[in-house]
């Protein structure tokens, strides 16, 4: 009787199969449950102030389900509200206000374009365009499984990046797209993805004097340790885009002195191909950022010398590789297109002042010249 009359806590409970800005399609099943200090009197829930449960519980513990007809309401926002009032002599009582959407429209999706063909080294851009909202659109390819994203937060038009390595044979790929709306409605899309043969130039190769190497060795850590923390890194990036535009070049470009891709035979490494761009302007000239991005790598590595890496989302990085001096900027920072990033030097792996310049879909190096001229 004591507690009857002095207890004053309102009655707490939580709501199975509904989320607050939850989507449900078609008989959606959920329930309310409680486990309180104090029994329940009573339950009732109204949608759009209709009423559809009311009941008496009178219990501490208890699960109270209810039904929700979506296919006689019309597509759009609802309001779900819950009221629970405890048996005690207060009557003490708990209101909760769900929003909710319902959309039983049919899935409908399509690609932009019929087929795509891509150079080897370069990056093939597939767009999806939808009647709603995605909850996923992934494909798999070269060994690996790649998502689609929003154009931007309310787009219903998806694109996924795909890079294709250098090394990558020339093929015909016949790839499908499983896709899944946020009431669980399937898709599938089927598309051909061509990946042409492109002549790489051949340069015979330089040389970097041994003292030099073995103060890089002093100076740096090793190339290891900057692939680990790029393939951290790039699990970490943000799912959405966080650049608009084109990328620029990161310097005044007097000449371009390496291109993409270039084959090249050194006494220290063998052959290897060359996966970023190399750009000439005056020694110490400033090296600014390529696009808006958060810095999430700024250190001296053995071949890349003094490094600064660049996260501009949906795993696109930008490296920014033999710098003199880095600017004045930290870690888990973040900058706007233009913003300093150091100067232009020939740390690390380097015979001359020059910019060597990355860009990287989910860690796989891609021609940046590419995302220069088109608008991604």
């Amino acid at each position: 009787m004591f507690r009857y009359f002095t207890h004053a806590t309102p009655p707490t409970f939580e709501l199975k199969g509904i989320t607050q800005n939850g989507t449900y399609a078609r008989t959606t099943h959920a329930a309310v449950t409680a486990d309180t200090a104090y029994k329940i009197a009573s339950v009732k829930i109204t949608l759009d102030g209709k009423e559809i449960l009311n009941e008496r519980v009178k219990a501490r513990q208890f699960e109270a389900p209810f039904t929700i007809e979506t296919l006689s309401l019309p597509d759009g926002p609802h309001t779900l509200d819950v009221e629970a009032v405890d048996a005690s002599y207060h009557q003490n009582r708990t209101d909760l206000r769900c929003n909710i959407f319902i959309d039983n429209t049919p899935l409908r999706v399509a690609f932009l374009d019929p087929e795509y063909a891509v150079d080897q080294g370069k990056t093939a851009h597939l767009r999806i365009q939808s009647n709603k909202k995605l909850a996923r659109a992934e494909m798999k390819i070269f060994a690996s499984t790649y998502s689609f994203y929003a154009e931007s937060d309310e787009s219903t038009l998806y694109e996924c990046f795909i890079p294709v390595s250098c090394e990558e044979r020339p093929l015909e790929h016949m790839v499908t797209v499983d896709i899944q709306d946020v009431v669980g409605d399937k898709a599938q899309l089927t598309t051909k993805v061509q990946v042409k043969a492109f002549e790489f130039k051949k340069q015979h190769g330089f040389t970097v004097q041994q003292s030099k190497l073995n103060q890089e060795k002093e100076l740096s850590m090793s190339m290891k340790i900057l692939d680990e923390a790029l393939a951290k890194w790039v699990k970490e990036s943000p799912r959405k885009k966080g650049w608009s535009g084109p990328f620029e070049y990161p310097i005044s470009v007097q000449r371009m002195s390496t291109p993409f891709g270039e084959i090249r035979m050194t006494a220290e490494r063998g052959r290897y191909m060359h996966k970023g761009i190399d750009l000439i302007n005056r020694p110490k000239c400033v090296v600014w950022a390529a696009q808006d991005g958060k810095v999430i790598i700024k250190d001296r590595f053995f071949l890349t010398g003094n490094t600064v890496v660049l996260d501009h989302g949906l795993g696109v990085f930008t490296l920014y590789a033999h710098l003199e001096e880095f600017a004045d900027l930290e870690v888990g920072e973040m900058l706007k297109k233009g913003n300093p990033v150091g100067k232009l030097g020939m740390t690390g792996y380097a015979t001359g002042y020059h910019l060597h310049w990355e860009l990287r879909v989910n860690n796989m190096p891609v021609d940046p010249i590419e995302w220069t001229n088109k608008v991604y």
